[in-house]
């Protein structure tokens, strides 16, 4: 039997375990990954599924920042499910129990990269390009985004930074004179 739960300390090894297996272990070098470097996940909202005590399918949920005014959002991703077991729905139901905790919590915005955007529309996820939402170092037709609440994108531009990092701010330069000593 398939349960749902939440990740658990215990599931860490077992999640790297599979994400290697399903994306191969270059997937560290995947530009979204870099938004996820030195930030820990949200972990109410990681979930895995398990087949009794192993875990056969994964998502998790990153802290983010979009835009000039740092408006929270979260990095959905990875999604992962054991090779063995697809085709059961199981990334779907994953989708629904942890966009159920995402509204539970009060998250307005998700934001992902994908190359699978019939999976995700199923989910209300649409492409970011429009928006004026981009992700420095992704093609822009691979972001898609999700409001969770009405109005929740309105007034939201920019790119999507990692959580915590800020726009370098603007310097002034003056007209300086420099005095060299001669040669």
């Amino acid at each position: 039997m398939v349960t749902f739960t939440q990740e658990q300390p215990q599931d860490a090894d077992a999640i790297e375990q599979l994400l290697d297996r399903v994306f191969g272990q270059a997937r560290c070098q995947k530009t979204s990954y870099r938004f996820r470097d030195r930030v820990a996940p949200v972990a109410p909202l990681c979930y895995v599924a398990k087949d009794g005590d192993k875990v056969i399918g994964t998502l998790r949920y990153w802290p983010v920042e979009i835009g000039p005014k740092g408006t929270p959002a979260l990095l959905l991703g990875p999604l992962a499910v054991d090779e063995t077991y697809r085709g059961l729905g199981l990334g779907a139901d994953l989708m629904d129990v942890t966009l159920a905790a995402c509204a539970a919590h009060g998250h307005e915005i998700i934001v992902l990269v994908s190359d699978l955007a019939e999976f995700y529309s199923k989910f209300n996820f649409t492409a970011a390009a429009p928006t004026g939402i981009t992700m420095p170092g992704e093609k822009t037709d691979r972001i898609y985004i999700r409001g969770m609440v009405p109005n929740a994108l309105a007034g939201v531009e920019g790119p999507v930074r990692p959580f915590g990092a800020r726009f370098p701010k603007a310097r002034s330069v003056k007209n300086r004179s420099v005095k060299r000593k001669a040669a």
